[in-house]
């Protein structure tokens, strides 16, 4: 057979599928396999379901990438250069006769650069620092309030789909929303909880990736600052080394080559201020980026808790209508169960009386 499906782990639509119930499908966007599953037993109420749930998960696809934990590096670099050039005409331009207006401003083009590098780390932890403390702050908030329904069946999931579409913009991009709508659209598709489940620890492990891949720029910034310290060194000895060649050269008695000495002990000081500042500023990023990522990682163990809570014990697949009539449905098979039993046992005697 031939049909459409969606993946019950990362909702991809499959199209032209061809297998039949209880056979192994492989999930091109995913890369993972499940099995096809059977008619569902409500497809025409989740037909109905389907249009929207869909489109609330591809909206909810296209804006994964603003979800607050990887800074902007275009925004981000644009503004740690204005912050850097102000930087040079307001402190380093005033200073430039003192020891550190010259550390920063009279060693190359080196210490520039590494100016340029660090501030543009600080600026992408006070970005990702802003959105953790407003995402901390979500948690706070009842997103599914019992009002809508104590629990939270394939009937009126939607409505509580409808209701988080009605927040803020900003807390839409937050790590929790994302969860519980990811949960709420895919039990709305598949009915059930055990895939829901299993969905949502999918999710969880893939923002989980998605929180380490935010700090791969800042890993580059503080991998990449010492060596520029070290590139500087390595320009100034050779400046320096390269001076003193050409003085001995032309050097006609002692005094001159005197001079020289002391030219390439200046150079020397000069090459190593550079690695000074870039093992200094390296150090000021990385024990900011080190909490940082411990506080993110924080932030997703309680958004795991407060699914749990919220949304995973809140789950029923059938209402309680459909619950009694499966009770009913099966004490009248264990009765059933029990008369043919009896009936057997009864046939049994009465030909063991014949014999």
């Amino acid at each position: 057979m031939s049909e459409a499906i969606s993946c019950p782990i990362c909702l991809a639509a499959l199209q032209d599928v061809r297998a039949k119930p209880g056979e192994a499908v492989d999930c091109e966007a995913c890369q993972q396999s499940f099995l096809m599953p059977a008619a569902h037993p409500h497809a025409e109420s989740l037909g109905r379901a389907t249009a929207p749930a869909e489109s609330r998960i591809s909206g909810a696809a296209s804006g994964r990438g603003g979800r607050g934990v990887d800074a902007p590096l275009g925004r981000t670099g644009l503004l740690a250069a204005f912050l850097t050039a102000i930087f040079y005409a307001v402190v380093v331009g005033p200073l430039g006769e003192t020891t550190f207006g010259a550390l920063f401003g009279a060693r190359g083009w080196v210490p520039y650069v590494i100016s340029f590098l660090s501030m543009w780390s600080a600026v992408v932890l006070g970005w990702k620092y802003r959105a953790l403390r407003r995402q901390y702050r979500s948690l706070e908030i009842d997103f599914l309030p019992t009002s809508v329904s104590p629990r939270i069946t394939v009937a009126n999931a939607s409505r509580f789909s409808d209701h988080l579409q009605t927040l803020p913009p900003d807390l839409l991009q937050g790590f929790l929303v994302e969860r519980l709508r990811q949960g709420l659209d895919h039990f709305q598709l598949r009915g059930d909880v055990g895939e829901t489940v299993d969905h949502l620890r999918m999710q969880s492990e893939r923002e989980e990736a998605l929180v380490e891949s935010s700090f791969t720029m800042l890993r580059v910034f503080i991998w990449a600052i010492p060596i520029l310290g070290f590139i500087g060194t390595v320009i100034g000895i050779g400046q320096a080394v390269g001076g003193f060649s050409e003085s001995v050269s032309a050097a006609a008695d002692l005094d001159v080559m005197k001079d020289s000495i002391g030219s390439v002990t200046s150079g020397l000081g000069v090459a190593f201020d550079t690695t000074l500042l870039a093992l200094v500023m390296s150090i000021f990023i990385m024990f900011p980026t080190s909490s940082l990522e411990k506080a993110e990682e924080g932030l997703l163990a309680q958004v795991d808790e407060v699914v749990q809570k919220t949304l995973i014990a809140r789950l029923q697949e059938q209402s309680p209508e459909k619950v009694g009539e499966a009770a009913d449905e099966a004490l009248v098979e264990r009765v059933a169960d029990r008369l043919a039993d009896r009936l057997l046992a009864a046939l049994d005697r009465r030909s063991g009386g014949v014999e």
